[in-house]
């Protein structure tokens, strides 16, 4: 079972998956040990800051196997088209914590 980060809600596979919603608490204990399928430099400084652990930026495929699980981070509003965050902005907006994992 492989445990990722991503900056995005995304099923990186075909499947069943769960999607809820997480505490920053309940975030931070998932994040220990995930690797990080973050790709943004501004989302991976956010991260690090609110994780409290070190999240490269890391442009990665990921596919999901059953039983593998993310933590997502989710921003709550929708970007202009090219837009490119930086760790303040991205600290500044409205967003999320959850869990998706990929059951069948």
């Amino acid at each position: 079972m492989a445990k990722y980060i991503f900056n995005t809600p995304v099923l990186t596979n075909y499947g069943v998956y769960r999607f809820e919603q997480l505490t920053l608490a309940q975030a931070k204990v998932l994040a220990s040990g995930a690797l990080s399928a973050v790709g943004h430099k501004g989302a991976a400084e956010a991260l690090s800051f609110l994780l409290g652990i070190e999240i490269k930026t890391n442009r990665v495929t990921v596919k999901m196997e059953i039983g593998d699980e993310a933590l997502v981070f989710r921003l709550l509003q929708r970007l202009p088209e090219g837009a490119v965050l930086s760790r303040e902005d991205t600290l500044k907006s409205f967003y999320e914590f959850g869990r998706l994992e990929r059951l069948s």
